[in-house]
This record gives structure tokens, C-alpha cells and sequence, in this order.
């Protein structure tokens, strides 16, 4: 008797970073793989208005989640058969560059725009969920100029993102990209494509990678009570080009909320609900169903005026030279304000990243600590709200940065 041949092939075994892609122009349905320049990156002739999404802090991952449905009879004790009921696929990575337009990818429902000195991406109030093709790219361990690619040609963005501005470690977030079916692509290749090429990428037009060094932010972040806020008209914070604080004459009544106990965390995390026919086993459209947006710190300076800032609900008092305090009871409307986490940029100090938002309440209330082996810290959780009289794309909040 004839043995069977083992496929021991450790060629085959991937390992090695790879890039993650907005593709302008995604593949056809006649054509369902990228064309590829000789530099394994996207060609701009077949691919015109692809975006590198920037450095990766570790693996991208793609996934392909099929859900398979049993069909049982009572006549017997195990399935007949099956079929697919679902397919789940996703792209996640852990972005590096926090840039206001690469933000707007990972959030998916913001609105970038930019200026003379600036950038930023404002959210909230906007339904319509953008929809791309998004690819991760990566040569292969035996031949750098072979390449693995996965593809999503119908991809939303559903991770939102959460940035913690502290001087421990750098502001990385987590993207995640979740594929649709394209009811207009060939049954058996509507939602995406994973590929090796087999010959060496040559010709065609490259596309430009997005490294900048410069925009992984690192750093300590102050946290601000800003008023007035921002208006609609100009959303942003305004700022003194040489402190880098809130502009007294815009926002005059602002009040610095003191030293934190590590990072200012800021927060957009979007609930995208999918619309699912029963002629696709993917999700066909996608919608916003709720944004949740926070700004959250541990705080150090246990003042009465930072206590009752933290609590909400109480009402600050102060006597000169005799007391402050912080009654609290029978309030039942939390006041409505405005915070930002203001840090100065790791690479110029002469400029600044914020994250604002425009209408909160205080949610964790206050904690005062009386102890000889620890200090007296609080949590603060300011949860954003929506601000009913602003434009929509810009009702809730905004990240923006001096450039």
C-alpha cells in the first residue's frame, strides 16, 4: 500500500506586517482582486483616491465568521444538512496615527474639514453611515514583492474610537471595519475577497503610504471646563497661540479642573445597527442607531469647586477667608456644560490636539478619601449629549488640531 503525501509547507505560514487601505475605486465584479503597483501598494491608475490609513501599533486582523444553521428532523439524532444563515467579516487593527481625518475613518459618521492652521472632524447628528472598500495588504515571509491581501468591498466603519491622551504611553485606538453585501456583485463574491499573489508585483502607478511619526500623539492632557462654548459657527475651542489655554476673550468664564492621576480619556463609539434581507447573508445597509461620547479622567485636586463640578448636582459656595463648600439634595435638572481635554502635541509643544464636547452632565459623582497611605482621588465621566441647536454633523463634539 502507497502512502499519502503530508503538506508540510512552512513557506506557507504568514507572518509579517502588512498595510491597511481605503481603497477609491474598489475592485470589479469581472476583476475581484486589487491591481497592485510594483511596491505592493494599491495602483492609482486602477485605484484613483486611495488613502493609506497610517501606522498600525500591532496585527491587523481579518475575519470571515460564517454562521452555519442546522437543518434537524425529529426522525433522526443529528442534522440532515445545513446552510449559511449569516457571514460575519470584519477588518480590525489598532491605528498609531491620530490625525483628524484618519479619526474620521475609525469614527465613520464624523465630518472632517480643514483650514488655515488646522484640522478637525466634528460628530453628531449625522444618520447616513459612509460606506468603502477597505483592504489590509501584506508581503509575504518568503517574498517580499509576493503579497497577501484581504479585501471588504462594501466596508463600514463600527469601532468609533477611544483616545487616551496621558504621558504613560501613546494615544493609540482601535478601528473596526465590517463588510456589507453588495447585492449588485456575483452571488459567491458580494462582500470580499482573500487572496496570495503567485508573481512578483511589477509595473502600474504606486499609491503614497501615510507614515508620519508625528501625529502618534503622547503626552499629559489638561482637562477644561469651557465657557461659553464653542459655537456652531466655529466649533472648535479657541485657543492662545502661546499657552495654549482656552482664549480668555472667547471663552472667558473657562476653569481649569486641575491635576489628573493619569490620562484624560476621549471617546466616540457610534451603535451602528445593519438592515438584513433574507436575499443576502450579509448585512445589506447600515444605519447610526446612537452615538455615545465621553471625556473621563481620575482627578487629583479635591477643591470644593472641582468637587462640585464633578458631582453635578450640588451648588458651590464660598465665604473669602472662612469656607467653601458643596451642598448637595433636591436638585432635580443636572446642569448642562462644556469640557475639552487640551494636549500639547509630542512633536511641537507649540501646538495643540482637543477633543470637546459641546454638552455634558457629570455622571460619576464625587469621592473624597481621608487616609494616611493614599491620596484622595476622584473619577470623573462626563457624558455627551446632543445640542439640539447645532448643525447636524457637528451637535455633539469635535476633535481638532493645530497644524
Amino acid at each position: 500500500m502507497a502512502g499519502t503525501t503530508k503538506s508540510y509547507a512552512p513557506t506557507e505560514i504568514i507572518q509579517g506586517p502588512g498595510d491597511l487601505w481605503f481603497i477609491g475605486t474598489a475592485p470589479t465584479d469581472a476583476n475581484v482582486r486589487l491591481t497592485l503597483a510594483s511596491d505592493g501598494t494599491p495602483d492609482s491608475t486602477a485605484h484613483p483616491g486611495s488613502v493609506h490609513l497610517g501606522a498600525m501599533s500591532g496585527a491587523m486582523t481579518t475575519s470571515v465568521k460564517p454562521k452555519i444553521a442546522a437543518i434537524q428532523l425529529d426522525q433522526y439524532d443529528a442534522p440532515l444538512d445545513s446552510y449559511v444563515a449569516e457571514l460575519d467579516a470584519k477588518i480590525e487593527a489598532e491605528m498609531g496615527q491620530s490625525e483628524s481625518s484618519l479619526l474620521q475613518r475609525a469614527l465613520g459618521v464624523g465630518v472632517y474639514s480643514a483650514g488655515s492652521g488646522y484640522e478637525q472632524t466634528t460628530f453628531g447628528g449625522v444618520g447616513t453611515v459612509p460606506k468603502g472598500c477597505f483592504a489590509v495588504i501584506s508581503p509575504t515571509r518568503a517574498n517580499p514583492n509576493q503579497y497577501v491581501v484581504s479585501a471588504l468591498y462594501l466596508g463600514v466603519s463600527t469601532g468609533g474610537f477611544s483616545l487616551a491622551l496621558g504621558r504613560a504611553k501613546a494615544a493609540l485606538y482601535k478601528a473596526q471595519f465590517t463588510g456589507l453585501s453588495d447585492l449588485t456583485r456575483t452571488v459567491g463574491k458580494q462582500v470580499g475577497v482573500v487572496y496570495q499573489t503567485l508573481v512578483n508585483a511589477s509595473g502600474g502607478t504606486p499609491t503614497a503610504k501615510n507614515f508620519v511619526v508625528g501625529q502618534i500623539y503622547q503626552g499629559a492632557a489638561d482637562l477644561w471646563l469651557i465657557s461659553p462654548a464653542p459655537t456652531d459657527g466655529s466649533p472648535k475651542v479657541t485657543l492662545d497661540a502661546a499657552t495654549l489655554t482656552p482664549d480668555s476673550a472667547t471663552h472667558g468664564a473657562s476653569a481649569h479642573l486641575g491635576l489628573t492621576q493619569g490620562a484624560v480619556t476621549f471617546k466616540v463609539a457610534p451603535k451602528i445597527d445593519f438592515i438584513k434581507s433574507d436575499q443576502a447573508d450579509g448585512p445589506v445597509d447600515a444605519w447610526v442607531a446612537s452615538i455615545a461620547a465621553s471625556i473621563e479622567a481620575e482627578m487629583q485636586q479635591s477643591a470644593m469647586d472641582k468637587l462640585a463640578r464633578a458631582l453635578g448636582v450640588g451648588n458651590y459656595t464660598l465665604s473669602a477667608g472662612n469656607y467653601a463648600q458643596c451642598t448637595f439634595g433636591g436638585t432635580n435638572q443636572p446642569p448642562a456644560i462644556c469640557v475639552a481635554a487640551i494636549a500639547p502635541k509630542r512633536t511641537d509643544t507649540t501646538k495643540a490636539v482637543v477633543g470637546c464636547l459641546y454638552r455634558v452632565n457629570a455622571a460619576d459623582g464625587l469621592s473624597w478619601t481621608a487616609s494616611r497611605s493614599k491620596l484622595s482621588t476622584y473619577k470623573l465621566l462626563f457624558n455627551g449629549q446632543v445640542d439640539v441647536t447645532r448643525t447636524a454633523g457637528r451637535t455633539m463634539g469635535i476633535w481638532h488640531e493645530m497644524v
